[in-house]
């Protein structure tokens, strides 16, 4: 589901107030023709009559549900600020303006127009950021605001079959009533759209925030990953000098070892005592050559334990 809505431009991981008010105004842009399209389901049969019998405000259904599906494609090549400052203009002029005008106020707008006011003050809530777009916001707001005031007035300017609804325009609170729940309105969708926001926000921190520290642990991974490659070489290196100590005691040793060894069973058996000089003297260079092995091998651990070190 979420990759469809993405093919129609409709993301919900916006990370910037206005990607956020995109996204809410695609799903206003695709949820408003979803309700007018089931209004003029239940209405179908004042459909299904010729052209010239139907009614001016059954032409405007179709044209609010086209100028939805245009915004939407506005907003998926992001054109973005024309598609909503588009939509917001149009729709209340074709679903309230217009009719008002052309069908000189219809006594249901006495109560329709205000309502649609204040809906209207909650769309621009939606779509416009106060933070990122205030003079849109703001110019937007006020101008909806002065309608709300004035909205006794534009009804009865153009209505001209004198059948005004006196039990609501009589009524002193008609305009207050509406002002107030302008106000009540409004306030509440400032209220949960700037937590929502703050929400949102708090989110996009975190993620970015985890995001840094995957960054760092893959590095300190890596850095892991190479040392650990270094000391298993080392360590590679330091069995092969291991091995070679072996083959050095077990051959370069073993020579002078065993000439010492038989030497000294051969001075127990010789009585002459210029041969027992002789074995004497082979005896000590036979030492002193397996001192000097002994030697060598205690400078080549030594050099290998500093290299591991």
């Amino acid at each position: 589901m979420k990759l469809r809505l993405k093919s129609l431009g409709i993301t919900f991981d916006s990370e910037n107030d206005i990607g956020r008010r995109v996204s809410f105004s695609n799903i206003v842009f695709l949820a408003l023709p979803i309700v007018y399209l089931i209004f003029m389901l239940v209405d179908i049969q004042s459909y299904l009559q010729p052209i010239k019998n139907l009614r001016f405000d059954q032409f405007i259904v179709p044209i609010v549900i086209a100028v939805c599906i245009f915004c939407l494609w506005l907003n998926k090549i992001n054109q973005t600020i024309i598609s909503r400052v588009l939509f917001i203009l149009l729709w209340p002029l074709l679903l309230h303006f217009i009719p008002i005008i052309h069908l000189k106020t219809p006594s249901d707008y006495y109560l329709a127009f205000p309502i649609g006011i204040i809906f209207h003050s909650i769309l621009i809530q939606l779509i416009f950021s106060q933070r990122e777009e205030p003079f849109l916001f703001w110019f937007l707001i006020v101008i909806n605001f002065l309608t709300m005031v004035f909205v006794l007035d534009i009804l009865l300017y153009f209505d001209n079959a004198s059948e005004v609804p006196t039990t609501l325009t009589g009524d002193d609170y008609y305009v207050l009533d509406g002002i107030l729940y302008w106000l009540l309105f409004n306030l509440v969708t400032f209220y949960l759209i700037l937590s929502i926001d703050k929400y949102i926000e708090s989110i996009n921190t975190a993620r970015q925030k985890i995001k840094g520290q995957k960054e760092e642990l893959d590095i300190l991974n890596k850095s892991l990953e190479s040392k650990v490659a270094e000391r298993t070489l080392k360590l590679e290196a330091q069995n092969q000098k291991l091995r070679d100590h072996a083959f050095y005691n077990a051959h370069l040793l073993r020579g002078p070892f065993c000439r010492v060894q038989g030497l000294i069973q051969l001075q127990g058996l010789v009585a002459n005592d210029e041969e027992k000089s002789e074995i004497e003297i082979m005896l000590k260079q036979s030492i002193e050559e397996l001192e000097g092995r002994i030697r060598e091998i205690q400078e080549i651990v030594d050099s290998d334990n500093e290299l591991i070190s």
